[in-house]
């Protein structure tokens, strides 16, 4: 007897559900965790100042904390890390500051370079760690983090280069080359971090940035 072949098509599998990407979950952050990291940052700066960056450990760190190393490690994976934050901080707290004078203050050009030196100042005056940190220790950090510092940091000297373009384009003053003009103004603020903080009581840094920019606008010759 001949086969007779069904003609019916076979079931189909059922359709797999695409199930919908799970979102990767990011740790909340409490105002009481974001100030044990700034005190931790202030601590560790400390100790950048007292035993340098490559004498501090992560072990220093902790006893110095009153915490258990693995304790630290859940706010800062690395002391590098650390020293990032410790970059960002003070170079976004000198971008800030000098933003808002520049959207909020009617200031001329020296106006606005006797501020920027007193930003500069008064960053050094009261975060001496930092300003030593992100000074002495910048070639530390690596990869992105670098890289991010560093265009910050520009951000900041061609800021410091447009006010000093604005007031020779104005006539305030004479015209010179504007790039050696905006790292002569930054060498004579940064390297302040040397010698300033022991000086900080008795000439605050309205008054200390006053003198520094009558030498450096004024100049010493009597021409």
């Amino acid at each position: 007897m001949p086969t007779v072949r069904s003609t019916a098509s076979s079931p189909k599998a059922p359709a797999k559900t695409t199930l919908p990407a799970r979102k990767k979950r990011v740790r909340a952050t409490t105002a009481a965790h974001d100030e044990k990291r700034i005190e931790i940052i202030e601590r560790c700066a400390a100790l950048f100042d007292r035993v340098g960056y490559h004498g501090t450990s992560m072990q220093m760190l902790a006893d110095e904390m009153g915490l258990g190393k693995p304790t630290l490690y859940h706010y800062f994976p690395s002391k590098t890390s650390i020293l990032y934050e410790m970059h960002q901080l003070h170079i976004g707290s000198m971008i800030h500051v000098l933003e808002a004078d520049l959207d909020a203050r009617d200031l001329d050009a020296a106006q606005l370079l006797e501020e920027s030196c007193a930003i500069s100042l008064r960053q050094i005056a009261e975060h001496p760690g930092y300003v030593r940190a992100f000074m002495d220790h910048y070639s530390e950090l690596e990869g992105k983090q670098r890289t991010e510092i560093r265009k910050k940091r520009d951000e900041y000297l061609e800021r410091i280069k447009r006010i000093i373009g604005a007031g020779m384009s104005n006539g305030q003053f004479r015209k010179v080359d504007p790039e050696l003009a905006t790292l002569a103004f930054l060498g004579m603020c940064n390297w302040a971090y040397k010698w300033y903080p022991r000086m900080a009581d008795d000439h605050p840094p309205e008054k200390m940035a006053q003198m520094l920019c009558q030498i450096f606008l004024g100049g010493l010759s009597r021409t």
